[in-house]
């Protein structure tokens, strides 16, 4: 005969660990959203990668950010390649005492009203990780995309979930990626940067699929086409100091994960294994001269890092087309870079750093031809230069920054160019004499010798 008393008891003790159960997940959530509530982004940090902002919002020193290496020159070789003139950036100024000078525009807007950089064929083609590095994925690279619906813990391209008290986003990009109008540059929203690329914004289906086949206008798959986990799950600002923060990356503190992954944190800490995705903020000297040995400073982000245990470092590499050079540190840390770059021809280059497949942004550099003398030889009142890296002759109301002059005894002479070519220059002096000192002052520099 079966004793009920026991049977009551163990429906009871059933009770208890139920309410218990309950209780726990309570806690749980409860101390998840306590956890939650600390205040880092949106916005997120805006120390590592591209600012969140539009193109017609940066100033020069933005732009810089970037391109802090080559600038004059990158633009002087357009007068040799692409056919530029002068008065084309710099505008013949006339003073009020009737003399003239010459204007440099220097903001780089100015000119650059849209972006000028998705343009290029690497863009056009939606191979976004030549400029942008390992910040984010190349739609034909190969890299995993789930095929199955989004799930609970699936990010959005919003949000999931919001706090109606605070505010607070959770489950998607605008989590951490939120506009701030008020700060300088504004921090503007996804849909603004991205539709911010120039004439690639007009190529809809990029970024939102064939919408007339009943694919969603705003699909997570389509995001991971560039934005996928082999990209994303390696992004944190300075990683060694801030691996246990909040709010600095995507591999940082637990609330990072939430983030994406709204209130479920799927995982005890961020889910990545492996090197953090290097970032370069600026290159010195910021010209380089053609056949010399150059050695560039760097620095940056996460050059080097430590992840269970294993120590990832960077090398320098540069490239030229589809010709590339690995350059190894002479020294490194996690925010500095000190290589020698061997001497290489004259032209413009990228340069980025490497760490164990994990690429940084790209940084253009210029290498520029050098100007150099070999000889000069006066006879009669003909002077004769020659050497290499004279370049074109330069425009007539820039003499007093180019040409040829030359000094006796520390007097400048009076000169007239009769032609100029990129190895050799003739000029009429008639004071000249042997023992003078000529000098060339030519687009990418300048060199003295004495008449022989």
């Amino acid at each position: 005969m079966p004793c009920y008393k026991h049977k009551e008891e163990d429906i009871i003790v059933v009770k208890r660990q139920r309410i218990l159960y309950g209780l726990t997940i309570l806690i749980v959530v409860l101390t998840i959203g306590v956890a939650l509530a600390i205040v880092p982004p949106p916005p997120a940090n805006q120390d590592l990668g591209i600012y969140d902002t539009v193109c017609g919002e940066f100033a020069e020193e933005d732009c810089r950010a970037c391109h802090s290496s080559g600038v004059p020159d990158t633009h002087h070789l357009l007068v040799e390649d692409a056919g530029y003139g002068c008065t084309d950036c710099h505008q013949v100024i006339n003073n009020p005492d009737g003399s003239t000078g010459v204007g440099v525009i220097r903001n780089c807007v100015e000119c650059h009203d849209t972006s000028p950089h998705h343009g290029a064929q690497e863009a056009v083609d939606g191979h976004c990780s030549h400029c942008h590095g390992s910040f984010v994925d190349d739609y034909d690279d190969g890299h995993s995309i789930p095929t199955y619906e989004p799930s609970l813990i699936t990010p959005d391209t919003s949000y999931t979930v919001e706090d109606a008290a605070t505010g607070k986003k959770w489950g998607g990009c605008e989590a951490c990626h939120e506009p701030d109008k008020t700060l300088v540059p504004p921090i503007y929203s996804n849909p603004e940067t991205h539709h911010s690329l120039g004439s690639l914004s007009l190529e809809c289906t990029m970024c939102h699929g064939d919408t007339k086949s009943g694919e969603s206008l705003l699909s997570i798959r389509k995001c991971e086409d560039c934005h996928g986990t082999k990209s994303l799950h390696n992004i944190q600002y300075d990683y060694n100091r801030t691996k246990g923060q909040l709010g600095y990356g995507h591999v940082g503190d637990n609330w990072d994960c939430a983030g994406c992954h709204a209130w479920y944190v799927a995982y005890s800490y961020a889910p990545q294994e492996g090197p953090i995705v290097p970032s370069i903020d600026q290159v010195s000297p910021t010209s380089i001269v053609a056949g010399a040995e150059t050695v560039m400073n760097i620095t940056g982000d996460n050059f080097v890092n430590t992840v269970n245990g294993i120590d990832y470092t960077s090398d320098v590499v540069i490239e030229n087309g589809e010709e590339t050079m690995t350059l190894t540190p002479n020294s490194i840390t996690a925010s500095e870079i000190v290589v020698t770059i061997p001497a290489i021809d004259a032209g413009s280059y990228g340069l980025r750093v490497v760490k164990s497949g994990m690429n940084s942004n790209l940084v253009p550099i210029v290498v520029v031809p050098q100007v150099t003398i070999d000889s000069a030889t006066v006879r009669g009142n003909i002077v004769t230069v020659r050497g290499t890296g004279f370049g074109d002759e330069p425009e007539e109301q820039y003499a007093e920054l180019l040409g040829v002059t030359v000094a006796c005894e520390g007097n400048v002479l009076e000169t007239d160019i009769i032609s100029w070519s990129n190895a050799r220059i003739v000029v009429n002096c008639p004071s000249a004499t042997g023992g003078d000192e000529v000098t060339v002052n030519a687009l990418h520099g300048s060199d003295s010798a004495t008449i022989g």
